[in-house]
C-alpha cells in the first residue's frame, strides 16, 4: 500500500469508511437470537485498491463466504431476529481471527500473493482496525445485549484438498449447552427429512480451531453460541437455497419455542 496516501486519510473519510463496513438488521426485534455474518461481504475500501488483486479473486471463497449475505438476510426476516452483517472482505481484515493470527490479514490465496497484505505497516493496520474491526465489534456488543444465543453464519466449499466433504450443513460448537444439544437434535431430524446431511462439528471442529467472534461475544460472556456452516453451492442455486433456508428457519424456530418461548417467533 501507499503509506503516504493512507496516512493522509482525513477523519471524515475514515468515519465514512467505517460506517460503510457494517450493517445492522432488525435491531429492535425481540428474538432470543443474534445472527452474525462476519464474512458476508467482499468489498475492499477504495484507498486499498482491492489489495492489488484482480476483481475475480474477490468473488472467491478466499474473499467472502458465498451465499451468506442472502442467507443471513432471509433468516433475519423470517425468524425476526437482529443481525450484524460485515461488508468488507475477510482479505482486508478477518474479524473472526485474533489479530495475531496469520490470516487476520491473509498474505496469500493458496499460493497466490495478496500484495496489499504482504507487509502492512502500523499505520495500515491501525486504519484497518478502525474501519473494519471496531465498527463490527461495537455492533455485536450492542446487538448481543439481552440475547439468549448467538449464531455466526458461514459457508464452506464442497471440496477441500481434493476431498469431498460429506455434510451439507455443519453445526460447530466448543462448549456443550442445552442450546447446542437442541439445535443438533432438531436440525438433525428436520434436515434428514429435507434430505440434508447435518454435521456435528463438521466440516470443521471448533474445538480444534480458532473462532474469535464467538469466543469473545459468546463463551466469554456466558452466552450459548454456535457457528453455522452451509455448503456454498447449495446457496448458489435458488431451489437448494430455498430448501436450506426453510430447514434452518423451522429448526431454529422450534428450538427457540422450546427453550425461550416468550420472545420466540414461530415460522
Amino acid at each position: 500500500m501507499n503509506v503516504a496516501s493512507l496516512a493522509g486519510l482525513d477523519d471524515a473519510t475514515i468515519t465514512a469508511l467505517a460506517a460503510a463496513g457494517v450493517e445492522r438488521l432488525r435491531t429492535e426485534a425481540a428474538s432470543p437470537y443474534l445472527l452474525i455474518a462476519e464474512h458476508a461481504g467482499n468489498l475492499v475500501p477504495a484507498p486499498w485498491h482491492d489489495l492489488g488483486l484482480a476483481m475475480p479473486y474477490l468473488g472467491t471463497h478466499f474473499a467472502v463466504d458465498i451465499g451468506v449475505d442472502a442467507l443471513t438476510r432471509r433468516l433475519s426476516q423470517t425468524l425476526r431476529a437482529p443481525a450484524v452483517v460485515a461488508h468488507y472482505s475477510r482479505l482486508f481484515l478477518d474479524y473472526n481471527r485474533p489479530a495475531g493470527e496469520w490470516d487476520f490479514m491473509r498474505p496469500d490465496l493458496g499460493g497466490i500473493p495478496v500484495s496489499g497484505n504482504l507487509a502492512p505497516d502500523a499505520t495500515d493496520r491501525r486504519l484497518r482496525t478502525r474501519i473494519a474491526w471496531e465498527p463490527v465489534e461495537q455492533a455485536i456488543i450492542e446487538a448481543a445485549a439481552g440475547r439468549q444465543a448467538l449464531i455466526s453464519i458461514h459457508s464452506f466449499t464442497p471440496v477441500m484438498g481434493g476431498v469431498r466433504r460429506n455434510v451439507d450443513i455443519g453445526v460447530l460448537w466448543r462448549e456443550p449447552s442445552p442450546f447446542v444439544t437442541s439445535v443438533l437434535k432438531t436440525l438433525g431430524a428436520q434436515g434428514a427429512e429435507a434430505g440434508l446431511r447435518i454435521g456435528d462439528n463438521e466440516p470443521y471442529d471448533w474445538r480444534q480451531a480458532v473462532g474469535y467472534t464467538l469466543n469473545r461475544h459468546g463463551l466469554e460472556q456466558g452466552r450459548p453460541c454456535l457457528y453455522l456452516e452451509v455448503r456454498n453451492d447449495l446457496l448458489s442455486d435458488p431451489e437448494t437455497f430455498e430448501l436450506v433456508s426453510r430447514t434452518l428457519e423451522g429448526a431454529f424456530a422450534t428450538v427457540a419455542m422450546s427453550l425461550w418461548p416468550k420472545p420466540a417467533i414461530a415460522v
